[in-house]
């Protein structure tokens, strides 16, 4: 049976990146919209230069079955990017409808009500603009993989017997392997799926719960440092002002700040998936 194509934007980002690779190798044709065209790139998947902040060229889309959303600028790439993100995406959506192309848009658990961060509010703006009676969107957790953010820290503990423990570290902490996510996003396709889903581990865990397990995997002792969360905060607007470059940003502090837990249960459920704990996701990464 020949496998239908499938449109990934922000392609070359850890998430749409990983999606390149799923889909490809398990038979599918790829449209990979990235930025600049990487190096590295899968053999006959089709690279094409994509910018958010421009209008595509629609023949891109002929012939295209399904498509996933996953292109997004960070608000410290451009003051614009609020605007930049949620125009671009509207072009994106009535694309989709003109080619009757099923598009799946990849959003956050940062995209909620209480969000403060440019990207949690964005993420929250851009999902109005789907139809959830005919569209999907997911909301997954902190996805975990050999690259993204898990990954930064599993670096930055193994690289160090200290570690900033932010705001007591008692923020409620979801994952899913990105592997899950992709198993997921195929299938949610194969089977005509439609609406919004939260999809990460049932259970939630602290943030200094996450860092711990990072640690014993690592069989890595460290001292955890209390930070205060305005502290970090204002000390990266006076970097972020003068130029100076921090290892976290602003709107990452923001994101942390409002992190909250989300009921999965059901969700999982309606979708027939099981998703790896964190300490399956993080085993796997330090394989």
């Amino acid at each position: 049976m020949v496998k239908p194509t499938i449109v990934i934007t922000g392609a070359n980002g850890f998430i749409g990146e990983e999606l390149v690779h799923y889909f490809f190798e398990n038979g599918w044709h790829v449209k990979a919209l990235v930025r600049n065209v990487p190096k590295e790139i899968v053999r006959d998947v089709e690279y094409i230069e994509y910018d958010l902040n421009r209008i595509p060229d629609e023949t891109i889309f002929d012939s295209v079955d399904y498509l996933v959303h996953a292109a997004y600028m960070r608000y410290d790439k451009s003051n614009n990017a609020d605007l930049i993100n949620v125009e671009g995406t509207k072009i994106i959506v009535n694309i989709c409808r003109k080619k009757n192309i099923k598009p799946l848009f990849l959003s956050s658990f940062s995209a909620h009500k209480y969000a403060e961060s440019h990207y949690g509010r964005t993420k929250l703006e851009c999902e109005k603009l789907f139809d959830i009676s005919t569209d999907v969107v997911l909301k997954p957790g902190l996805v975990i993989g050999k690259k993204g953010l898990a990954s930064e820290l599993v670096k930055t503990i193994n690289n160090s017997s200290f570690f900033p423990l932010i705001g007591g570290g008692d923020q409620p902490l979801q994952t899913i392997h990105v592997d899950d996510l992709c198993l997921i996003i195929e299938q949610v396709f194969e089977r005509n799926v439609t609406g919004l889903y939260h999809v990460a581990e049932v259970e939630a865990i602290s943030m200094k719960q996450f860092y711990q397990e990072i640690a014993i995997q690592l069989k890595k002792k460290i001292t955890f440092i209390p930070f205060p969360l305005p502290l970090l905060f204002f000390i990266c607007k006076i970097a972020e002002a003068i130029g100076m470059h921090v290892p976290v940003s602003s709107e990452s502090v923001l994101g942390l700040k409002q992190l909250i837990e989300f009921d999965t249960k059901a969700d999982l459920g309606k979708l027939d998936v099981t998703l790896k704990n964190y300490s399956e996701s993080i085993k796997s990464i330090l394989i």
